[in-house]
């Protein structure tokens, strides 16, 4: 087993005990609230938001983002290139980019409650990761531009990333709002609402760069800067589910109240666009499931 394997499983096993410690303690912390005297609904969420779950699995956050990392740095000096070539290489940037994208998002609103969904997400990522073969083949002609590949493939890779972040804000905000802002391992719906919104501001021109980045691509190794492939019409969907969102976002009326509905729908699309359109479909950019 390679030492990049070795980093990887070391992420995986990083998330895993976090989330695991951090559903221990959250259960004590529970017990004890129960046995001793009631406090009211502002003092329990406050206790919710504080303490050695979060802290614990903040740290574990941050381990296994630093794995991933360095899986990813040696598999760059390995390759030669880019390490987001293949679904094995890409699984493992995304979640090292979902996991880098909601610490440093954590830094500025209130939204440690949405770490364990975050975990998770990241997780399943590396999983995947694990799943997949790790060898390391020759690029095919398509992808044999070391420039397009680090920028348009790594403007992706970064787009994808914070709108899972976007994704699980929104999930908060949901869950929130049918709960009346009761859910007090959450955090508030505005909190959540406003990380989503940061999010989607960040990834959408991320998002619009890698597109006509790769239409730029497209035109250099097919002599057409669009092709109606698979991938091509799933990520132009994608940017017009994220557009959609930012045309109601701001609205407080029925149509605002879409804004999440949105997010989760076009994490889904990203997840089509990144799995779905290459393996699912044949088309120019089928070389992808690599």
């Amino acid at each position: 087993m390679s030492a990049a394997t070795l980093l990887l499983a070391g992420a995986l096993l990083a998330l895993a005990a976090g989330l695991v410690l951090a559903a221990i303690e959250q259960a004590w912390v529970m017990v004890a609230a129960r046995t001793a005297a009631p406090l009211s609904p502002a003092c329990v969420a406050i206790e919710a938001h504080s303490g050695p779950p979060r802290n614990l699995l903040a740290t574990a956050l941050v381990l296994a983002t630093a794995c991933l990392v360095a899986a990813l740095g040696l598999r760059a000096v390995e390759v030669g290139h880019a390490p987001w070539s293949n679904l094995y290489e890409f699984s493992q940037a995304f979640a090292a980019g979902l996991l880098l994208s909601y610490l440093l998002l954590a830094r500025r609103h209130a939204i440690a409650g949405l770490a364990p969904v975050v975990g998770l997400l990241a997780g399943a990522l590396v999983a995947y990761a694990l799943l997949l073969p790790a060898t390391a083949l020759p690029l095919v002609p398509a992808l044999q531009s070391p420039l397009l590949l680090t920028v348009h493939v790594g403007a992706a890779m970064l787009a994808y990333a914070i709108s899972g972040v976007a994704f699980v804000a929104a999930l908060g905000e949901l869950a929130q709002r049918r709960s009346g802002d009761r859910i007090a391992q959450l955090p508030p719906a505005t909190a959540c609402r406003n990380a989503a919104h940061r999010s989607v501001l960040l990834a959408f021109p991320i998002l619009t760069i890698a597109i006509v980045l790769g239409s730029v691509w497209a035109n250099l190794a097919w002599r057409s800067y669009w092709n109606n492939d698979p991938k091509e019409l799933a990520a132009a969907a994608t940017w017009l589910v994220y557009a959609a969102y930012l045309h109601v976002a701001s609205r407080r009326d029925r149509l605002g109240a879409l804004a999440p509905w949105l997010l989760v729908a076009g994490f889904a699309a990203v997840l089509f666009t990144w799995l779905g359109a290459g393996l699912l479909f044949v088309g120019q950019h089928s070389y992808a499931g690599a």
